[in-house]
């Protein structure tokens, strides 16, 4: 539909409504009964809602034209709202000031009238799924959507739930009441629905933004008090009565379908009906409320309105509104220093009103919200969770990092069936059966299916070779289906994928069958026009039964058949041909009937021999296009052989400048060493020459004295002192090795244990030739490969790298790493000062200053991952090291993912359980903004000494992630609340970080404000704390538990295939800073 198409139709509708205005005001004047006029007023208020939500769309639309047709347009169109003097009181107090400090804006509407309204009630703020549901919330396409969503998903459960109150009710297993209850639901919900089918605008954009993940969230159950005060109704349709009284109302309250309150009888009056009742309603696991508001105009309840909410948006609303009310007392102060003052004079004592009011409980939920399928109720809802198992106070411990893996795939007609939970609503592609939990989905093509079902498909996978087996059994029934585009406005799921087609204008639908899929699916559904899949699956067994039994047969046949020229066709004949030409009236007619049989069967075969034609077609056709998709891959890996080889080119290139490089430093250092070993050369037949000299003259002196005397005897006076040899410096010979140093296991002294993981232990070990000190992780191949986490070791080398590269001062940097044949070997630096969670467990807690100094250094390593497209995935206290000069470092990178820029999701479920993500849990695709939440849940750690979720088991973990909020004690610091009730955000969209700018949202916090990062990251800060070590080798920094174990490596009976040692080729490397 074009935008002009768009326009007319909604004047149309504007038209429309405009008169039912008109007509219903007149109405209203000659109404004599409060029940009319307040029929009348509950029309008035929908027609309201109705005038202002289309004239803002007609608006949109105008707007929209101008900026197409005349580029960017500065005039703003006014929205025109309706005259509220004769809407009810709802409306105008919907658009009336929230507050005295906020005054309303003014618009003329078309016929003169001045009207108010407030610039709340078409704010831009982010709507969550509660606000939907408030009649205060003005009427938008978002709202319209979901309505239908929730309306259509309602009616298809009353409508089974009338299917099976009717069949007990056959049973005599159920009172008729119920089953007249449940037609008079689906009565109310189908006129809710058409009501905002007639409110759908297919294509149309709405500018109010909805909270990410809400419109979509799972019925979660829930266990605690709900809190539920049912103040009144109004607007709503009574039920006419025989006499001039209205009838009595009442209001039932329903958690799960289970009755659990009802209120007393009210008449109607000039403002509604009142109740102004209070309940406090225990649940267990429960996960929907419903308001049921019936009257009794005789002696049998008629329902007349319904209302219902999901108890899991109420808690996330409740959260919300908590985390804005402690944000904004945050800022309340009047500037930094005053609250700097506040702090310091506040924090010795119990703490000052405004941190008490920070952890103030929410005091629930209250509005006006919507009845379907007309009218509005006041209630104001409260949830209090029960947490009191989950919620001790747990003292910090180690815990190991998990990684799920993929179960073993099974291939059934080309298709790679994995075990996948899942945890919406799915539809089976086989038998069309809902199901939640665990089934079966395709790898390639996502077909979906429950696990018994996946044994019986029998349509194979795209990505399958496309060659027939002759043997294989075939269904001759392929028509194709004709797919047109259609507009989805009932919960419908898709035919191949099983999800639930979204609303809108999207989504393909057979105009032959009711089969409906995605628009990317449609052409992965199989061509069975007509047929459903199980009967298809039914016959397709049949078939394969009889070919088994058909072959079978043909076999034991074979063995006793006759030669083709034994058997003589020629000389059998027909009983009828000797009398021929003596033909009765009977033959004629038969021989007739047969000629005709004959006929149709010559028609039959030319119609299948067209269809077969047909079918060859689309066959070629069909393969002229996989050839076509086969040649663009073809291209696409051809690209990326030339951009790996230019790669390759490069590297090669940076190697050759490297090795000439190396040689002429090589050739300096001999060079140097040749002029070295002259001088020492001449230096030495120097001292020759002197020596020879000196003893020359002592012969020489001998001689004479001989000559002298006549004697050789000489004198004591006359005797010779011993000559004095001059000194001479000896020069050292300096040997330099040309080629780089290897390392290995003899270079290394294994001294302690520092830690230990799943695939093997770190150990600190000592270089023999230069005495250096090295932390060396030595993992099992064994494991490695029965895990499948080569490529995992491969990258964490690579991270390795990326760390070494501009030797980040908060990482942990690689010397050099080596294998042998059983185990491979990381040699990183050694940090003397253990880990956080040594230090924590013996302080029970850190100081303000001191966790702040710690997360300061965290967040810039964070950030460095996160510019290099890495995703750390395991912050925790464990993996965050302490150096002697107080700074830590950040090592362990094996869960660690690369090639993860801003908006890339992956859904690999990994990381430690206490730090995971809600979305890691939920199994939902998920960003670098988990690396945020494990932040957050590491700075309440260092600040409080406990975690934030906790519990008994590790699905108590999970639960208490998913539901509990953190707990923060009175006098906590009000910016430190702040920062970490941002973080820790459910919903991923919303969470601190998780924009485009990443790590600067979160330094921009008031927490941050007085951090300078460039000194951070300098080292200009002094550390508030430094760890002693006795001596170089002191390993009391470390747990015990590790450093009392044997250095000695446990032997294993298990021996790599030459195929399994390929896959670690490569891996040897050495830093280059390192020394030849």
């Amino acid at each position: 539909m074009s935008d002009a198409q768009k326009l007319e139709d909604l004047q149309k509708r504007l038209q429309k409504e405009k008169s039912i205005k008109d007509a219903t005001l007149k109405l209203r004047e000659v109404q004599e009964s409060d029940s009319g006029k307040a029929v009348c007023d509950a029309t008035l208020a929908d027609v309201a809602q109705r005038i202002f939500y289309f004239q803002n769309e007609i608006d949109k639309l105008i707007l929209k034209q101008q900026m197409n047709t005349s580029g960017p347009v500065r005039t703003q169109i006014p929205i025109t709202l309706p005259n509220p003097e004769g809407a009810p009181e709802s409306v105008r107090a919907a658009r009336a000031p929230r507050s005295p400090h906020t005054q309303p804006q003014t618009t003329v509407d078309e016929d003169g009238t001045v009207m108010e309204f407030h610039g709340d009630f078409l704010s831009n703020r982010p709507l969550s799924t509660v606000d939907l549901l408030k009649s205060e919330t003005a009427i938008t396409t978002k709202k319209v959507e979901y309505k239908l969503r929730e309306l259509a998903y309602k009616l298809d459960v009353e409508k089974k739930v009338k299917v099976a109150s009717e069949k007990l009710e056959q049973l005599g297993m159920t009172a008729k009441d119920d089953n007249a209850e449940s037609a008079e639901k689906v009565a109310l919900l189908k006129r809710a629905l058409q009501k905002y089918q007639g409110l759908y605008i297919p294509g149309q954009e709405d500018e109010v933004p909805i909270v990410s993940g809400s419109g979509t969230a799972l019925r979660r159950p829930m266990t605690g008090v709900l809190h539920v005060r049912l103040s009144g109704i109004k607007h709503q349709n009574n039920v006419p009565t025989r006499n001039s009284k209205p009838a009595e109302s009442m209001a039932i309250i329903k958690i799960d379908g289970v009755v659990k309150g009802k209120t007393r009888m009210a008449r109607n009056g000039p403002q509604g009906i009142r109740w102004n009742e209070e309940f406090e309603i225990p649940v267990t696991k429960a996960s929907e409320i419903e308001i049921t508001i019936c009257d009794k105009p005789d002696y049998v309840p008629v329902t007349i309105g319904m209302f219902w909410l999901k108890i899991s948006d109420l808690v996330e609303e409740l959260r919300r509104k908590k985390v804005e009310a402690d944000n904004d007392a945050a800022w309340a102060a009047a500037n930094v220093h005053e609250l700097a003052v506040k702090n310091h004079l506040a924090r010795p004592s119990t703490g000052s009103m405004a941190e008490v009011a920070i952890n103030s409980t929410v005091d629930g939920v209250e509005s006006w919200w919507d009845l379907e399928p007309i009218g509005q109720i006041s209630m104001k809802f409260n949830f209090v969770k029960d947490v009191a198992i989950r919620k001790r106070p747990s003292r910090l411990g180690r815990q190991g990092a998990v990684r799920k893996r993929k179960d073993e795939i099974r291939e059934i007609q080309g298709h790679k069936f994995v075990s996948q939970k899942f945890y919406e609503i799915m539809c089976c592609a086989l038998c069309a059966e809902l199901f939640t939990g665990k089934g079966s989905q395709c790898e390639d093509c996502n077909f979906s299916c429950h696990q018994r079902c996946a044994e019986k498909v029998f349509i194979k996978c795209i990505s399958s070779n496309s060659a027939e087996d002759p043997d294989e059994a075939k269904l001759n029934h392929r028509i194709p289906h004709r797919f047109e585009t259609f507009t989805n406005l009932s919960p419908t799921w898709c035919s191949h994928c099983g999800h639930m087609l979204t609303f809108g204008r999207r989504h393909k639908k057979c105009s032959e069958c009711p089969v409906m899929a995605h628009d990317g699916c449609s052409d992965l559904v199989p061509n069975h026009c007509g047929m459903p899949a199980e009967t298809a699956n039914k016959l397709m067994e049949e078939i394969r039964r009889r070919n088994q039994s058909g072959r079978f047969y043909a076999a034991g046949a074979n063995k006793h058949a006759k030669k083709p020229s034994e058997t003589k066709f020629d000389t059998i004949k027909l009983p009828h041909q000797s009398a021929f030409s003596e033909k009765d009236p009977a033959m004629i007619i038969a021989e007739e009937q047969e000629a005709l049989k004959q006929q149709q069967l010559r028609l039959q075969m030319e119609q299948l021999k067209l269809q077969q034609e047909r079918e060859s077609r689309e066959k070629e056709i069909m393969l002229q296009k996989q050839k076509e998709h086969q040649m663009q891959l073809q291209q696409q890996q051809e690209q990326l052989q030339q951009q790996q080889l230019q790669q390759q080119q490069k590297q090669q290139q940076l190697e050759q400048q490297r090795v000439q490089l190396q040689q002429q430093q090589v050739y300096q250092q001999q060079m140097q060493q040749q002029r070295q070993d002259s001088e020492r050369a001449h230096e030495l037949d120097k001292f020759r020459r002197e020596q020879a000299r000196l003893e020359q003259l002592r012969l020489e002196q001998e001689r004479a004295q001989q000559k002298i005397q006549g004697s050789p005897m000489t004198t004591p006076q006359m005797e010779q002192k011993p000559l004095v040899m001059p000194k001479v410096h000896t020069p050292t010979l300096k040997i330099v090795n040309k080629q780089g140093r290897k390392f290995a296991m003899n270079d290394f002294h294994f001294l302690a244990v520092l830690g230990r993981g799943n695939f093997g232990k770190v150990m600190l070990a000592e270089d023999k030739k230069g005495g250096e000190l090295f932390a060396i992780k030595a993992l099992k191949k064994e494991s490695i490969v029965k895990h499948d986490e080569v490529e995992s070791a491969r990258s964490e080398k690579r991270i390795f790298q990326v760390a070494n590269k501009d030797r980040h001062p908060f990482l942990t940097t690689l010397h050099s790493c080596f294998q042998t044949d059983t185990r491979i070997y990381f040699v990183m630096e050694y940090v003397r000062g253990g880990d956080l969670m040594m230090h924590i467990q013996m302080d029970k807690r850190f100081g303000e200053r001191r966790a702040k100094f710690y997360g300061c250094e965290v967040l810039l390593a964070l950030q460095y991952f996160h510019e290099n497209n890495i995703v750390y995935r395991d912050l925790k206290l464990d993996n965050i090291m302490l150096a002697l000069d107080g700074h830590i470092k950040i090592g362990d990178y094996g869960l660690c993912k690369e090639n993860m820029p801003y908006g890339v999701t992956t859904r690999t479920i990994c990381g430690t359980p206490e730090f995971m993500a809600p979305e890691i849990i939920e199994e939902q695709p998920y960003d670098r903004s988990v690396d945020w939440w494990t932040f957050g849940v590491l700075m309440y750690e260092m600040l409080l000494g406990r975690a934030p979720f906790s519990g008994e088991e590790e699905d108590d973990i999970y639960d208490s992630i998913m539901d509990d909020e953190p707990f923060y004690p009175a006098g906590f610091g009000r910016h430190e609340q702040a920062l970490l009730q941002s973080l820790l955000v459910k919903v991923p969209a919303l969470r601190l970080g998780a924009g485009p700018t990443d790590a600067e949202e979160i330094k921009a916090h008031a927490y941050f404000r007085n951090v300078n990062f460039d000194d951070v990251f300098h080292k200009r800060i002094p550390p508030p704390f430094l760890p002693k070590i006795s001596s170089a080798k002191d390993v009391s920094n470390f747990d015990s538990e590790f450093t009392s174990e044997s250095t000695g490596e446990t032997p294993t009976d298990y021996r790599l295939n030459n195929v399994e040692q390929d896959l670690f080729k490569g891996f040897s490397y050495v830093s280059p800073w390192i020394p030849a």
